[in-house]
């Protein structure tokens, strides 16, 4: 629930900044600044604090996280200013960064093997897509019966103190972690680096989140000037690919146990690859008229748009791999990472594609996410090799 909860915070940023530029008369690039908030504040919390939660302890953290955004929700919600509005996404983006850590920590506490910790890894990463689904028909529900946007934080606000209420009941065993106190800080994050399988990992957690986040930012931009869909349209395909993702880590949930990683991870990579590729080419010099309904979307853009199912679930199981294989004082320090690192990969995507964009066409922009898809397989050969090596070497296993 807590993932739920940050999920809808989160994802709802494009609803914000419309909202303000309309009520609040700003300019858009004082409106898009929320994104910076968002983003940086995400970062420099991570580099600095998610290093020392186990110091401070995983449940305390996640308890603090989400009393601040209740009551940063409580304050959107009865404040009316613009004002507000980056105090509210600073505060989420130091929260999220608590609650990533200490969540990301506590799965390897309460789990007893590597296929449960990615079983458990990949149910968390599909509830977050869930709320990043749900977030939008909130505010459209409220909107709908003709509130103001911002009444919309009630409901956040009694969402996020349910799952502070529900989480303050919960008993969690934090004393492995606290017997070590010396692996928390963030030095132990820094040396962290000294082990070629985190560098790996790295890697590999900076091209998925370009890829994905490739997807996620031009998506649209693609359904509307190749396939000619009107935008309100074009933005629920957005969904669509939400949904995909959300699925494709359900199912890795449960065949975690059942199937090697590395075979199923290779298999739905080589998928992603050869769909974007046919479907490009299929679309070469595709003409349409303008598309204003759903009953006319044509199937190529609905394939198009569940291109998530294949690539949803490698990042929480890449994820799972190198933190079951860590000790789990650690896991704190290398969630720091992973959140850092992630973000740059999400930057890098959406900025090349866009590039390519604005100096050839969107379409061939879209053959871009094929580079970064076909370095993931074969770096995942030797993330395979060396956390295996490093589990034997330090007992990890």
């Amino acid at each position: 629930m807590n993932f739920f909860v940050f999920a809808i915070l989160l994802n709802t940023v494009g609803i914000v900044i419309k909202r303000v530029i309309d009520d609040y008369g700003v300019s858009e690039a004082l409106a898009a600044s929320l994104e910076a908030y968002k983003d940086l504040s995400i970062a420099v919390a991570s580099f600095l604090l998610a290093s020392y939660i186990p110091r401070f302890g995983y449940r305390r953290s996640m308890l603090a996280a989400l009393l601040a955004v209740t009551l940063a929700s409580m304050v959107v919600a009865t404040v009316t200013g613009f004002w507000v509005t980056p105090v509210l996404y600073m505060t989420i983006g130091v929260s999220f960064a608590l609650i990533k850590g200490a969540v990301y920590s506590t799965v390897g506490l309460i789990t007893r093997d590597q296929g449960e910790h990615t079983s458990l890894m990949n149910l968390l990463e599909g509830i977050f897509q869930v709320g990043a689904l749900t977030g939008p028909l909130f505010f459209s529900v409220v909107m709908g019966f003709d509130f103001s946007w911002y009444q919309t934080y009630w409901i956040i606000a009694v969402v996020s103190a349910l799952a502070f209420l529900l989480l303050l009941i919960t008993p969690l065993d934090e004393s492995e972690v606290a017997a070590h106190p010396e692996q928390a800080g963030l030095w132990e994050m820094l040396k962290l680096l000294r082990w070629p399988m985190v560098w790996v990992f790295v890697i590999c957690a900076w091209l998925y989140v370009m890829i994905e986040q490739s997807f996620g930012t031009w998506l649209p931009t693609f359904h509307e000037r190749i396939f000619g869909l009107e935008k309100h349209i074009a933005a629920g395909m957005l969904s669509v690919y939400a949904g995909s993702i959300a699925f494709s880590r359900f199912v890795m949930s449960y065949l975690s146990r059942r199937v090697p990683w590395l075979p199923a991870q290779l298999t739905m990579l080589g998928g992603a690859f050869a769909l974007i590729l046919i479907i490009l080419l299929a679309t070469a010099g595709w003409q349409t008229d303008t598309i204003d309904s759903w009953f006319q979307v044509p199937p190529l853009a609905w394939t198009f748009s569940i291109m998530g199912f294949f690539i949803g679930a490698i990042y929480p199981t890449i994820v799972s791999i190198v933190l079951s294989k860590l000790e789990k004082p650690r896991h704190a320090a290398m969630t720091g990472l992973i959140i850092i690192f992630s973000a740059l990969g999400g930057t890098t995507g959406s900025f090349v594609v866009g590039f390519i964009s604005r100096s050839f066409s969107t379409h061939d922009a879209f053959f871009f996410p094929l580079i970064p898809i076909a370095l993931l397989g074969l770096m995942l050969i030797p993330y395979k090799r060396l956390t295996d090596r490093f589990a034997q070497e330090h007992h990890t296993a």
